[in-house]
C-alpha cells in the first residue's frame, strides 16, 4: 500500500470519527548486471499461442537481409541518430539499436526548465527497444544505419528509421522505425533473417523496455501518487505491478493489447500488432529502484531494497534454416498520460492512467474539470467550479446527514441521565447496559448511524476527485495565484493553513467544538486538524485549493441546517405552549 492510499484512508477514517463522535456530544537500487541480462527462456512462453510471424525462404533486404558488401559489426562505427518532430526530440545509438533519449517538447522539468527527457541517460540501465532473442548479445552489437535522421515537417509523409546489425551466427536483425509528425506513436517492425550457414532454433523473441522514465524531478511535493508501474492490458484485465522488495518475474500470458511502464504523468507502451500474432509479456525486476529525489538532494542514488518493474514484449520465433526469415509488428506510445488523447487512438491506452476503484466517476470529473477550464481560462478557477459543482450533487445528502446527526445529537443529550442511571444500575454487567442503552435508543427514536449513511455516498467521490487531481497533467506547470504549479506543494503554507483553519471553524460552527464537549473528544476535535494542517504541507497544491473551497461551502450548508433546527424547535416549543 502506497503513502498517498495510507493517507486517502486516514482522511476517510478521520471523516468517519468526526460523524460518528459527534452524535454523542452535547449541543450547544543497482545491479551490475547488463540490460540484456534479462534473457527470457525458452519456457517462458509455454501455453501461450504461436506466433503467425510472416516467414519467407529468402532474406530478401525488405525483411531485414544484411548486405553481402556491408563491414563486420565490429567495423561499424558508433553513432547517435536524431529525429525531431514537433512534438519530441528522440536520439537512438546505433549500438543495440535502442532509444537513449525522448525529450517531450511542450513538459519542462520543473527544476531545469528543459523538456523532460523520458529515458535515464545511465549506461548501465536497460534501453527502451532493446532486443533479446537467439544466442547473439544484440545490445552489443553495432547497427548499420539507413535514412530518417533530421526534423519532420508539419504535414510531412512518415519517416523511416533502418537499423542492420549481425551476429557472429549469421543471423540478421533489422529494426525499422516510423515517425510521424505530431504523434507520439513511433511504429517499429522486426525482422530476423539467418544468413549463416547455422540453424536458428525456434524462441521467444522480446522486446524490452526500461526500468525508469527518466530522472525523475525532486518536487519535494507527496504528489507521486504510485510510483513507477508496470500496466497490462490483456482481454479485459488490466494487470498492475508496482515496485517490490525481490527479484519476483511475472508471467502474462497473451494475447495481450499492450504493456507499458508508466509514472504519474507518463508512460511507455509496447503495443503488439495483430498481424504478428499472439504475444505475451514478462514484467522483470532486476535493477533496485531510484530513491526518490529531493530539492537538497536531487541525485540521492538507489535504494537497495527495492526492485522497479520492467516490461518484456514477447513473440514466439519460427525455427529458421539458411535463407530464411521472420518479422513482426508493433507500435509504441511514449509520451503523457493526457486522458482524451489516449482514448482518440481507439487503443484502450487511457487504461494506463491509474483513476483506482471509482475510476469510472473520476473520468467525468476530469471531462467537468476541462469543461471548466474552457470556461475560466485558469485550472485553478477550475478546481474551484468543480468544488461548487460536487457540492451542489452532494447537497440534499449532505444536508440530510447534518441534520440527523444534530437532531440526534438533541435527543441524545435528552436521555443521557436515563443511560448514566443505567451505569448506575448495571456497574458490572456491560452486556445488560448496552441492551438497555438501545432500548432507550429505540423509544426515544435515535438511530447513531443515521447521520453517517448519507456521507458515505461522499466517500467514493472524494476519492474519484483524489485520484482525479492527482493524474490530471494538465494540472502539471498550471499555476493560479501565487502557486506556479498545481501539482507541487504550495510554497507559502498558506492553502494548509487555510485548510486547517476552515476545519475548526466547521466544527465550531456545527457544534463540534461545544464547551461541554468532554475532554478527550475536545481534545481530538482540534488534533485532528492541526495533524492534517501538518501533514497537508507536501500535498499537491491543487488539491488544497479544492478542500478548502469545500470547507467553506460545507460552513455555509450547516448553517442553513442551523437555521432550519432552530426554526423547527422554536415551532415545536410553540406548540407546546
Amino acid at each position: 500500500m502506497d503513502n498517498n492510499t495510507r493517507l486517502v484512508l486516514f482522511l476517510i477514517s478521520c471523516m468517519a470519527v468526526l460523524a460518528i463522535g459527534q452524535f454523542f456530544m452535547p449541543q450547544p537500487s543497482p545491479s551490475a548486471a547488463h540490460p540484456g541480462s534479462a534473457t527470457p527462456s525458452a519456457g517462458q512462453t509455454t501455453g501461450h499461442s504461436s506466433t503467425q510471424a510472416v516467414l519467407s525462404t529468402s532474406a530478401t533486404a525488405e525483411k531485414g537481409s544484411f548486405q553481402k558488401t556491408s563491414p563486420k559489426a565490429v567495423d561499424v562505427p558508433a553513432r547517435s541518430v536524431t529525429v525531431e518532430t514537433d512534438l519530441y526530440t528522440a536520439v537512438f545509438s546505433n549500438e543495440g539499436a535502442v532509444l537513449t533519449s525522448f525529450e517531450l517538447k511542450k513538459y519542462p522539468n520543473r527544476l531545469t526548465k528543459k523538456p523532460v527527457d523520458l529515458v535515464n541517460n545511465d549506461p548501465a540501465r536497460p534501453k527502451p527497444f532493446s532486443v533479446v532473442y537467439g544466442n547473439g548479445d544484440w545490445n552489443k552489437v553495432r547497427f548499420q544505419v539507413e535514412g530518417g535522421e533530421g526534423k519532420l515537417s508539419k504535414g510531412s509523409e512518415p519517416s523511416r528509421l533502418v537499423f542492420r546489425g549481425r551476429d557472429a551466427s549469421g543471423a540478421v536483425l533489422t529494426k525499422t522505425f516510423s515517425f510521424k509528425d505530431g504523434s507520439y506513436l513511433v511504429g517499429l517492425d522486426i525482422a530476423a533473417d539467418q544468413a549463416g550457414s547455422q540453424a536458428l532454433a525456434a524462441g521467444p523473441l522480446a522486446i524490452q523496455w526500461a526500468d525508469n522514465m527518466g530522472t525523475e524531478e525532486a518536487t519535494g511535493t507527496n504528489s507521486r501518487t504510485t510510483g513507477l508501474r508496470v500496466t497490462t492490458l490483456t482481454g479485459n484485465r488490466i494487470d498492475s505491478q508496482n515496485a517490490k522488495k525481490s527479484k519476483e518475474s511475472v508471467e502474462i500470458a497473451g494475447p495481450v493489447e499492450w504493456t507499458a511502464l508508466a509514472n504519474q504523468f507518463f508512460m511507455g507502451a509496447l503495443i503488439p500488432d495483430p498481424s504478428s500474432g499472439s504475444a505475451s509479456v514478462k514484467v522483470v525486476r532486476e535493477f533496485n529502484a531510484y530513491k526518490l529525489p529531493t530539492p537538497d538532494d536531487p541525485h540521492p542514488g538507489l535504494d537497495p531494497s527495492l526492485y522497479d518493474p520492467r516490461p518484456q514484449l514477447i513473440f514466439n520465433a519460427p525455427a529458421l534454416s539458411k535463407g530464411q526469415g521472420f518479422h513482426v509488428k508493433l507500435q509504441a506510445f511514449i509520451g503523457p498520460q493526457e486522458y482524451e488523447l489516449l482514448k482518440s487512438l481507439n487503443l484502450h491506452l487511457e487504461g494506463v492512467i491509474d483513476f483506482g476503484t471509482f475510476g469510472f466517476i473520476s473520468v467525468y470529473m476530469l471531462k467537468l474539470l476541462k469543461w471548466f477550464y474552457t470556461i475560466g481560462h485558469n485550472w485553478g478557477l477550475a478546481i474551484i467550479f468543480l468544488s461548487v459543482v460536487v457540492k451542489l450533487v452532494l447537497w440534499l445528502p449532505t444536508h440530510n446527514s447534518y441534520k440527523s446527526m444534530a437532531m440526534t445529537s438533541r435527543k441524545m443529550k435528552e436521555v443521557q441521565p436515563k443511560i448514566d442511571a443505567l451505569k448506575r444500575k448495571y456497574p458490572d454487567d456491560k452486556q445488560k447496559q448496552q441492551q438497555e442503552q438501545m432500548r432507550i435508543f429505540q423509544e426515544a427514536g435515535i438511530n447513531p448511524l443515521g447521520g453517517c449513511l448519507p456521507m458515505l455516498f461522499q466517500i467514493p467521490i472524494f476519492w474519484a476527485l483524489y485520484a482525479t487531481l492527482g493524474h490530471c497533467i494538465e494540472l502539471r506547470g498550471a499555476s493560479f495565484l501565487w502557486l506556479h504549479d498545481l501539482t507541487l506543494k504550495d510554497p507559502f503554507f498558506v492553502f494548509s493553513l487555510l485548510m486547517g483553519g476552515t476545519m475548526i471553524i466547521q466544527q465550531k460552527v456545527s457544534g463540534q467544538m461545544a464547551t461541554q464537549a468532554a475532554g478527550q473528544q475536545k481534545m481530538l476535535m482540534w488534533m485532528m486538524p492541526v495533524v492534517l494542517t501538518f501533514v497537508s504541507k507536501d500535498w499537491p497544491s491543487g488539491l488544497l485549493v479544492y478542500w478548502v473551497v469545500t470547507n467553506v461551502l460545507s460552513m455555509i450548508q450547516q448553517k442553513v441546517v442551523n437555521r432550519e433546527i432552530q426554526r423547527a424547535l422554536k415551532k415545536e416549543e410553540g406548540g407546546k405552549a
